[in-house]
């Protein structure tokens, strides 16, 4: 069984690949309590997110359908649930005075999925290793980045770009539950200061 926000499902889904194996989400228990919600489009770009209040006490991986994200995507006139038993889904939308259940199945996949959380230890020692200022620039695909801070806009208004050393562009909001990490295309040296921002600056 697993019991998340499933907003959080609906999100992942937009960064999910066309193929095997990263056409499905990875839903796992956290050791503390709660639950991760992972999705990576082959290593391109990858959402991570993670509901303290969720509950499970399984690992899964869910391939998004047209009719799961129909009832899962985030509303704000309320909150919405998901629970995941056999491959049953169902999600309950929580008004102010009223609740409803939507009641649809889901494809498991059987695929092993990417090894992301492997990957991510190598970007977290980096982060905590790297000098604040790196010595080179990330060049970003404009549409990942689009697609991240419209996916995070549903939470928060502001948002925090970070990147280290032509590594990933972290994207987050101020819960830090849910984190976007786009991978740059290549690694160049950071471009010089336009003469003409250099002009304007001294006028």
């Amino acid at each position: 069984m697993l019991s998340f926000n499933s907003s959080l499902l609906a999100i992942a889904s937009d960064f999910v690949g066309k193929y095997s194996p990263f056409q499905a989400i990875q839903i796992t228990p956290a050791k503390s309590g709660g639950v991760y919600v992972a999705s990576t489009d082959c290593g391109k770009i990858a959402c991570l997110a993670f509901d303290p209040g969720g509950d499970a006490d399984e690992s899964a991986l869910v391939i998004p359908t047209k009719d799961l994200l129909k009832v899962s995507r985030g509303i704000k006139t309320g909150e919405r649930t998901i629970r995941i038993e056999d491959n049953q889904a169902v999600v309950t939308t929580f008004m102010k005075t009223t609740s409803k259940a939507q009641e649809v199945p889901i494809l498991r996949s059987k695929t092993e999925f990417p090894p992301l959380a492997e990957k991510l230890q190598d970007c977290i020692n980096r982060w905590t290793s790297t000098p604040s200022t790196s010595s080179t620039a990330g060049r970003y695909n404009s549409s990942y980045i689009n697609k991240a801070i419209k996916s995070l806009s549903l939470f928060d208004s502001s948002i925090v770009l970070s990147a280290f050393d032509g590594g990933p562009l972290r994207i987050q909001g101020d819960s830090n539950n849910l984190n976007i990490l786009v991978m740059p295309q290549t690694a160049e040296p950071i471009p010089p200061v336009p003469d003409w921002l250099v002009t304007y600056a001294s006028t």
